[in-house]
């Protein structure tokens, strides 16, 4: 019987063990490696949002237990901040001082940078916004899926409470973005249409979760922080309609009830305007259109929610917008913190008084007004 002589016909045992031990080894030094280079992409943050400024803000010193901050909005709130205070300090022998941080051009990613700098924390914060929050560019549309999907993690409870405890795990957590420096100074820049459609969801997803870090900072701080909502001048008509909403059909339609509005037959021009906004839906200058000629019949309620619509659909950030204002809503009922409805408040004399003087700012009496019932509202909660 003849034996099969094996040697130097195929790898032995040992050179096959050795290649299996290299691939395993090559394996563990790349995965060891992407991690290393993952971990030093990332920056140490437990909320990601794709923005870092280039230094911290100088530290501010209050003197006051009261303050205001937010964007131009809230930088025109405090020239009332005289009327707040009489209505708080009706009984006290001196008035209670307010001071405010509010700066035109401060969306609220500069406005929590602000506050972080603060030496110390007011007993209330006010905040009034929204109204620029696409001012400057805050992250990369490259990254829009990486930011979205940063943010789907960090709402797990579960991740939340592991960056919690160790603030180190999001650089191996999070996947790493491209980051936007945020220079000390805001540097204005125009949105064209096509940038700010793409930006939008991202854009109001952010402010969302601003939101919600302001109110945790607020907690952490045993600040009461009061929510407001922004004015909006239904009045005005949006500054850019899309165009991926504009057909030559729709302008010919705007026109036709342009005209029955001016032969003064405001009826006819309703019930055409109420099917045109159901056939073109989006359109925001049809949408404001059927506002007005709802205005104009006394149809108020009808007419303030096709406004406030249409301010949805401008397709030009100029100012806050009824989305903004749902969010804010939203965030004050789910964190259970003050709301101040300010957009309520004067939409409820629309169509019956001038509610405007411009066409951001309300009257100066709905000011004092608003002053007065919030100033109400923190003398009950400080019990003087």
């Amino acid at each position: 019987m003849k034996h099969r002589n094996h040697s130097g016909k195929g790898p032995s045992l040992k050179k096959i063990l050795s290649a299996i031990f290299l691939v395993i080894l090559a394996g563990i030094v790349t995965g060891g490696y992407l991690v290393y280079q993952r971990y030093e992409s990332n920056p140490e943050q437990i909320v990601p949002f794709p923005y870092a400024f280039e230094k911290a803000a100088d530290p501010i010193q209050l003197d006051a237990p009261i303050l205001i901050a937010g964007d131009q909005m809230g930088h025109y709130m405090a020239r009332f901040q005289a009327v707040l205070a009489e209505a708080i300090s009706s009984n006290l022998d001196k008035p209670i001082r307010i001071q405010s941080i509010a700066k035109p051009g401060h969306g609220l990613h500069r406005t929590l940078h602000e506050l972080k700098s603060l030496t110390q924390w007011p007993q209330i914060l006010i905040y009034q916004g929204a109204s620029e929050e696409f001012t400057e560019t805050k992250f990369l549309p490259s990254e829009i899926a990486k930011i979205r999907k940063n943010f789907e993690l960090y709402r797990d409870d579960r991740v939340e409470t592991f960056l919690i405890l160790a603030p180190w795990l999001s650089r191996l957590i999070y996947d790493p973005v491209n980051m936007v420096s945020l220079p000390e100074v805001p540097q204005p820049e125009e949105t064209p249409e096509d940038v700010y459609l793409k930006r939008l969801e991202t854009e109001l997803l952010l402010f969302e979760q601003q939101l919600i870090q302001l109110v945790n900072l607020s907690k952490d701080r045993n600040t009461l922080l009061i929510l407001t909502t922004t004015p909006l001048n239904l009045d005005e008509a949006p500054h850019r309609v899309c165009e991926f909403t504009k057909t030559t059909e729709i302008d010919t339609e705007i026109y036709s009830l342009r005209e029955l509005l001016n032969e003064n037959n405001p009826k006819e021009a309703f019930a055409r305007s109420s099917q045109l906004i159901k056939q073109y839906s989006g359109n925001a200058e049809l949408i404001f259109v059927h506002g007005q000629i709802a205005k104009r019949l006394g149809k108020l309620n009808e007419a303030v929610d096709s406004l406030l619509t249409s301010s949805a659909y401008d397709c030009e950030p100029w100012r806050a917008t009824e989305i903004h204002n749902s969010i804010i809503r939203k965030v004050a009922k789910n964190q259970q913190v003050l709301l101040f409805d300010f957009a309520k408040l004067v939409n409820g004399d629309f169509g019956q008084n001038t509610t405007f003087f411009d066409e951001l700012h309300p009257q100066n009496l709905y000011y004092d007004k608003g002053m007065q019932q919030l100033g109400l509202v923190i003398k009950k909660i400080l019990k003087l």
